[in-house]
């Protein structure tokens, strides 16, 4: 009995509402917080969102040596922090997932079509964090999201994706 009381002590805890980038809780962070506190990390501005953007891109090699890039999104109404997401070097995949194990414990993993397509994921404090490999590009992804941010951003893109082609099928329509 004692031995689960200690092990239970001893496991990560994760109060409700207070999960951390940059040294401010995200949960609720909005646009201008959250970039304010990533530029103060050291981070090189490359491109902030607005009208023609749906994301900021930050250089973080300066201070993360292996991540490539930074992408961070916001649902574009109320400025609410939606996702960031890490391009890593593809061999740090396995030190980072090592390290997200340690903070966050086991991970859920999923696989795709083959052993190498893992995606491992954790939640915590309602941030999604997933890390994968991304074969392709190689590079491997960390990614931190709020799922109902996330996904009214998506909807808001492929809207404005779907009326920028139909703009275009306008302007074409008398040459066919």
């Amino acid at each position: 009995m004692r031995l689960i009381l200690i092990f239970i002590l001893s496991l990560p805890s994760f109060s409700a509402m207070s999960f951390e980038l940059f040294g401010v809780v995200i949960n609720n962070i909005n646009r201008l917080e959250l970039r304010e506190a990533i530029r103060k990390s050291g981070a090189e501005v490359i491109r902030e969102a607005g009208d023609d953007n749906w994301y900021d891109l930050y250089n973080m090699s300066l201070n993360f040596k292996q991540s490539k890039q930074l992408f961070v999104a916001y649902d574009k109404t109320n400025g609410d922090f939606a996702f960031a997401e890490y391009n890593l070097d593809y061999s740090y995949f396995n030190t980072m997932l090592n390290r997200l194990k340690g903070k966050y414990g086991k991970p859920t993993v999923r696989y795709g079509t083959f052993q190498s397509d893992a995606k491992f994921i954790w939640n915590v404090d309602g941030i999604d964090i997933s890390l994968q490999q991304d074969w392709g590009k190689s590079i491997s992804r960390l990614v931190y999201s709020q799922k109902e941010k996330l996904l009214a951003v998506q909807l808001a893109y492929r809207q404005t994706q779907a009326q920028k082609a139909s703009k275009l099928l306008q302007l074409d329509a008398s040459y066919y």
